[in-house]
């Protein structure tokens, strides 16, 4: 009879919403011969139409059929399933489909565990959780230690809820379950994800459920494990990828800037060189005139005239030459060329290009060399000699009275004949500017920048002694004496000389220099040169030295000179940028025309283009030396005496 008004009352609070013949087929079905099943029938029918509780009615039919026996064949043909899966989501959904739906239960979210950010990540579904098949959408997501399927992940172990209205960590979803069971995905004693189900009975799950469930999340964790591993590696796999094109991007994106990059260069180079050519053809013309013109009879008032013109031209060249040898620093175009050398014989040439000056302004210069240097030295003597030309010109130039000394020491540095050489400018000039004084080392900077400084400059020379003495590895500061002046040290890696080199008699005026010099017998030149202020100039140099020119104005006229006065010429001087036929071209065709009769003339190149690499190219077409424009004379006569 308590069945039967179980059944009456919930016919009642369902109205006519439950009609007679669902009440009779659960009489038939024989679910009224326990108070149990009367109340789950009548709780059934309370909740639901008649149509979810007949699926309700096969469901549990269903989970009383599943048996141990029948719970292994389940079990071996998830083993033999699983070994055919190797993606994530393929594991999920056969734990989900296959697993879940034949143990007879209503629903499952199965989650990974992110143990970076310590949280559950929903994979799979089964049931009402995930309506859309096998499209996750709005996964959901469980912090770590939160709920009940949180608190499973914290502590590694399973929780089964009979009724989960007494327990405060449940969180409801979609729907309220009256139970749940969830159990850890756990490998190598670590939990890696959480398999949860839940149902709308209460004490639905069971011991049994329990153990079978946990089962089957021990059978899949290697599986699912491998595959995590397997999906970062793809993943990390797709990153690199990924980089690997971002770099090819970039490298080519660098390569196109770095080919731009030495355009920009070649393009910097090329003007440099040009505009040294069309700077220096002049210079040539203004100095050498001027010079010449000063060896003339001239009244007082010309005379002094012209060495302003002749001063202003040196000017002028220093700075053109400071410009140019600055960026061939910066190009990284500038090359050591490393030869024995005597140090005394260098520092005496260096000194005695200021001993004038600094007598006209009364200021002495001395210079010292410790006795425990090598007496020979190897290393790149023009470039140490540009350092103490820029070190000394500027202390006489901030030096008004006193006295400029260079002190020069040494010590070993290895067993190999390497030593360091240290060398000091000591001034009593009007000493440096207060703050840093690493500035002062920085390109076209100096430590009066005002527009009424009382000394001039470009600011270049500091910053050329700077990297030519980097060059050579070394360094170079300076600091201010008491009680006045200052001095600038600079310290060059060298080697040992090899050579017993003679002294070459530094010190000597120009004048004991050339009395030293042989008498040069008279020769037949012949010039090859298209500017005609250079022209002139040369034809005059050479008449006052005795000689005899035969004049070429392309290098075709030169080629053809040489093969018709060939016998009388003792000595060719060549310009190298020439209309027609440059220098170089008619160089290679002398050079190739003598191979046939076994003689060879002597060729001096004459050149306004005064790159490291125009002398190489010079020398590689076959002349035998070098003199950048504008010439100096001592050094061209000097030439010609030694090659004829």
């Amino acid at each position: 009879m308590f069945s039967k008004r179980l059944l009456e009352k919930a016919q009642r609070s369902l109205g006519d919403r439950l009609p007679r013949a669902a009440v009779d087929r659960c009489r038939k079905r024989g679910f009224t011969s326990s108070r149990d099943q009367h109340v789950r029938i009548a709780i059934l029918l309370a909740e639901s139409s008649a149509q979810e509780f007949s699926r309700s009615c096969k469901k549990m039919k269903k989970h009383e059929e599943l048996t141990p026996d029948g719970f292994l064949k389940l079990l071996h043909q998830f083993a033999l399933d699983l070994l055919q899966r190797s993606t994530l989501d393929e594991i999920f959904w056969l734990i989900a489909d296959r697993v879940i739906a034949g143990m007879g239960f209503e629903d499952c979210v199965i989650y990974l565990l992110d143990a970076d950010n310590k949280i559950l990540i929903q994979k799979a579904a089964y049931g009402p959780k995930n309506p859309e098949g096998r499209t996750i959408k709005d996964a959901i997501t469980i912090p770590v230690g939160e709920g009940i399927v949180g608190s499973v992940a914290h502590f590694a172990a399973p929780e089964r809820i009979p009724d989960t209205r007494l327990d405060p960590r449940y969180i409801v979803d979609d729907d309220f379950r009256l139970s749940e069971l969830a159990v850890p995905i756990m490998l190598n004693g670590r939990c890696i994800g959480v398999i949860d189900t839940e149902h709308r009975e209460v004490d639905f799950y069971t011991e049994r459920h329990e153990e079978w469930l946990t089962t089957i999340a021990s059978i899949a964790a290697t599986k699912i494990s491998d595959a995590n591993r397997a999906e970062e590696l793809a993943e990390t796999i797709k990153q690199l990828e990924a980089t690997r094109e971002k770099l090819d991007k970039q490298a080519k994106q660098l390569k196109l800037a770095t080919k731009n990059a030495e355009a920009a260069n070649q393009a910097k180079s090329d003007f440099l060189a040009t505009i040294s050519h069309e700077l220096r053809t002049p210079m040539n013309g203004v100095l050498g005139m001027s010079e010449l013109l000063l060896e003339t009879d001239l009244d007082p008032t010309q005379f002094e005239y012209t060495q302003a013109v002749n001063a202003s031209g040196r000017s002028l060249l220093e700075i053109i030459n400071q410009v140019l040898d600055f960026s061939r620093i910066e190009a990284k175009a500038v090359k050591l060329d490393a030869q024995s050398f005597r140090l005394d014989d260098l520092v005496n040439e260096t000194m005695a290009m200021f001993q004038i000056q600094g007598k006209i302004h009364g200021i002495e210069m001395e210079a010292r060399i410790a006795d425990n240097l090598p007496r020979t030295m190897r290393g790149d003597a023009h470039k140490i000699r540009q350092i103490l030309v820029n070190l000394l010109g500027n202390s006489l130039k901030f030096t008004n009275e006193g006295n400029i000394k260079l002190l020069a020491q040494g010590k070993t540095i290895d067993n190999t004949g390497g030593f360091e050489l240290h060398i000091e400018i000591r001034d009593t000039g009007i000493g440096l500017p207060e703050g840093n004084n690493e500035e002062l080392f920085a390109a076209f900077t100096q430590a009066d920048m005002s527009s009424t400084r009382p000394y001039g400059g470009t600011g270049l020379g500091l910053a050329i002694s700077r990297e030519l003495v980097r060059l050579m590895n070394g360094r170079i500061w300076c600091q201010n004496n008491q009680p006045t002046g200052c001095s600038f040290f600079f310290t060059l890696q060298l080697q040992q000389g090899t050579d017993d080199l003679p002294s070459t008699g530094a010190g000597h005026t120009a004048t004991e220099k050339r009395s030293n010099q042989r008498i040069q017998a008279p020769l037949h030149v012949l010039l090859a040169e298209d500017s005609p202020v250079n022209q002139t100039l040369m034809k005059a140099l050479l008449t006052k030295w005795g000689h005899s020119v035969a004049l070429a104005r392309t290098g075709f006229e030169a080629i053809q000179l040489w093969q018709t006065e060939g016998e009388n010429l003792d000595l060719i001087l060549m310009d190298v940028l020439m209309p027609a036929c440059d220098g170089l071209q008619a160089v290679r065709q002398i050079r190739q025309l003598e191979s046939a009769n076994g003689q060879r003339i002597p060729i001096i190149a004459l050149t306004a283009q005064a790159m490291e690499c125009d002398r190489e190219a010079c020398l590689d077409a076959g002349m035998d030396a070098y003199v950048s424009k504008p010439i100096s004379q001592s050094e061209l006569q000097e030439l010609i005496s030694q090659l004829t």
